[in-house]
């Protein structure tokens, strides 16, 4: 996913959004955006009433989360999973939302049940990355993001988490390689320049304490968001 279609961060949290013509309505743009969701269903022979319903839950906890209501978003993203358990993209969604609220072990779970759906996805593994570097597991963290990178090479928070996990671990040049790949994606993202600025910084100085670390990577994440994507399919898949 190229990083122009890349709208909105917001407390850990990305929104991939279609660019739309000024001429589409409010109700033409949601009327494509469920079709989207629909030609998904249909794709996988999964659409039914119950698939429909999820749907307009699912819509729904996408506009909270946009909005910053996350408590509402992840009550619709239950509700969308309620009436259909399958639905893999709200998995990754309600992961995303609950990265946003700080309850990374929950996130974690609901990545691992997006992924048990269906292994390719992307921002399931870089929600799983995010919530790791949280819990201060750096190595999986790695791993999870090395696994959204080989799903989506051009995705720029995969990027921005691999080099995360890898200042973490003191593996500085490695952190500037991989922070060097999130700009040249992405050459606005001011996440991928601090990871820059960190790990240069790293291997121009002497090293921080090893008490000093896990903090300052803490803060690059949830100050920027790299992690935290829910693919939204009323919005770009």
């Amino acid at each position: 996913m190229s990083a122009s279609t890349m709208e909105r961060k917001c407390s850990g949290i990305c929104f991939f959004n279609m660019k739309m013509a000024p001429a589409f309505s409010s109700f033409m743009l949601v009327a494509l955006k469920s079709i989207m969701v629909l030609l998904l269903f249909l794709s996988c022979g999964t659409a039914s009433a119950d698939s429909l319903t999820a749907i307009d839950h699912y819509n729904r906890a996408v506009d909270y989360a946009y909005e910053g209501e996350y408590l509402l978003a992840l009550n619709e993203t239950d509700r969308a999973l309620a009436e259909n358990p399958e639905f893999s993209l709200a998995h990754i969604t309600r992961a995303g939302i609950l990265n946003s609220l700080g309850r990374y072990d929950e996130s974690l779970t609901a990545s691992d049940q997006a992924i048990g759906l269906n292994p390719n996805q992307s921002g399931a593994w870089n929600n799983r990355a995010y919530a790791l570097i949280h819990l201060g597991r750096y190595e999986e963290s790695l791993d999870a993001s090395d696994r959204a990178i080989s799903l989506d090479p051009a995705l720029p928070e995969a990027w921005i988490n691999k080099g995360t996990a890898l200042i973490a671990l003191g593996r500085y040049n490695e952190a500037l390689d991989a922070s060097k790949n999130a700009a040249e994606i992405d050459p606005f993202s001011s996440d991928a320049k601090e990871n820059i600025r960190i790990a240069e910084a790293a291997l121009n100085t002497p090293p921080p304490t090893s008490a000093s670390i896990p903090s300052l990577v803490i803060l690059v994440a949830s100050v920027f968001g790299a992690g935290l994507m829910a693919l939204t399919t009323k919005a770009r898949i």
